[in-house]
């Protein structure tokens, strides 16, 4: 099945966003929380532990987890969370559902399609679409009864891993510049993201590899100033990570565009 819009991937700091089918069912064992809405159709996950597969219209993943999505070729908003867990939080309390760590039928779902489809059908520009987004976000921090708190350590740690994403900063040196012990750190940072410091570092260098590509790097460019030793390693993260060839996304039959923030 060919679709007439192009998908769109928008690559922001905070989040990524993804709308468009997915052409093939996935394997996912993601280094980000993650919102996927089903904006025609439906979802059709199953975890390693479970039985049968269960069908929803939204799907909530904590990071680092382990599962198999279908979406039968249906458009689909895939939205990688924050990295400090302040939105899987803020989701995880309006899911109607859950198996284990996993949400699914939010009870805001219809809210979140109908804001995602307008970015999709409008093919929104990089700062209208999380304008947007921020939006349909701000509406569930809106109704939380108490802030989440965010460790600052471990911030300033996700910020000195960006800071340096083509060079591998020592975890011994992460832990130095916060003051905390290699096993506190360790603690902490799985704690607040849910995924190992290892796990994010490769998470954000598939994200810098695709803003590379944005901004009109090849991919064994783009990948290389990301920190990857070459195109295959980039490719070979990819895979383990989603479930699927970057190709799947990149060179879908109905054409992907790459949306990043414009350099002020």
């Amino acid at each position: 099945m060919t679709h007439a819009l192009p998908s769109q991937l928008y690559l922001w700091d905070k989040r990524t966003l993804y709308l468009g089918p997915l052409f093939e069912p996935i394997e996912l064992s993601q280094g980000a929380a993650t919102l996927t809405i089903a904006l025609s159709g439906c979802i059709e996950f199953k975890t390693p532990d479970m039985n049968q597969s269960i069908q929803c219209k939204s799907l909530l993943l904590p990071a680092g987890f382990d599962i198999s999505i279908n979406t039968f070729d249906s458009v689909v908003a895939n939205c990688n969370l924050d990295a400090v867990g302040a939105d899987w939080n803020a989701l995880n309390k309006r899911a109607n559902h859950h198996v284990g760590a996993i949400g699914y039928n939010l009870d805001c779902e219809e809210h979140f399609q109908n804001g995602l489809r307008e970015i999709y059908h409008q093919q929104m520009t990089s700062d209208d679409a999380y304008e947007q987004l921020e939006m349909l976000m701000d509406h569930v921090f809106s109704q939380l009864n108490q802030p989440y708190k965010i460790d600052e350590r471990i911030s300033k740690v996700i910020e000195l891993i960006k800071e340096k994403v083509d060079d591998n900063v020592s975890v011994e040196d992460l832990a130095s510049a916060v003051n905390l012990s290699v096993p506190r750190l360790v603690q902490l940072f799985k704690l607040q993201t849910g995924v190992p410091i290892r796990r994010y570092r490769q998470w954000h260098r598939l994200y810098t590899t695709s803003i590379k590509m944005g901004q009109g790097y090849n991919l064994t460019e783009a990948a290389l100033a990301a920190g990857f030793s070459d195109s295959a390693h980039f490719t070979n993260t990819f895979k383990s990570m989603l479930g699927m060839k970057p190709s799947t996304i990149l060179a879908q039959p109905n054409q992907i565009r790459i949306n990043i923030p414009a350099v002020s």
